[in-house]
């Protein structure tokens, strides 16, 4: 299965004070993080609402600004015209990202994480209906899934969805509390 690798990142961070896909986590950007934990697990990889050096950019469809689905709509059409089977999405401001996404949401049909609903797998075949969606004004993810009747897959561990300074702050502390990280390794900028 060809699965191609879609990073949501077009949103305004508001909250945040400033762009939260530069945020620093040990000393690199949160795109970066995101890159590394995507790129092993997909063979391709777009970024979906902005442009990154080294990666390809598409914009969010039908327009921009209508959230992730947007995004999500341009990924499931850009694999369908590059010859993808499905989309594995993530979020720029999910930090840290399994290193077993692809495993645990691929198969048959389209799945998400039971708490962070836009990380999730959906097959090229929903390419079509979620256009429909979309153009009828629906904007809703957790709407979309139970249109499309996606999975609800656990999420491994506790997964830190950072909206603000706060967040990224707390994320960095309880992540780096856990056996896995090395004190001192992560730092929050």
């Amino acid at each position: 299965m060809k699965i191609l690798g879609a990073i949501m990142a077009g949103g305004l961070s508001t909250r945040f004070g400033s762009d939260k896909a530069l945020a620093r986590i040990d000393g690199r950007a949160m795109i970066d993080h995101t890159i590394d934990a995507l790129r092993p697990q997909v063979e391709s990889i777009v970024l979906c609402g902005r442009e990154w050096s080294g990666i390809q950019s598409i914009a969010d469809r039908p327009a921009r600004r209508i959230g992730p689905l947007g995004g999500l709509n341009a990924a499931l059409h850009e694999a369908l015209r590059s010859g993808h089977d499905a989309v594995l999405c993530v979020h720029v401001d999910v930090w840290p990202l399994p290193r077993d996404m692809r495993e645990r949401l691929a198969g048959r049909g389209a799945a998400t994480f039971d708490r962070q609903h836009l990380i999730g797998f959906w097959p090229v075949r929903l390419a079509t209906a979620l256009e429909e969606y979309i153009a009828g004004d629906s904007y809703s993810l957790r709407g979309w899934s139970s249109v499309s009747r996606a999975r609800s897959v656990v999420e491994p561990r506790a997964l830190f969805n950072i909206n603000d300074r706060d967040e990224l702050a707390s994320a960095v502390s309880t992540h780096c509390a856990q056996p896995h990280c090395y004190p001192g390794r992560q730092t929050a900028r």
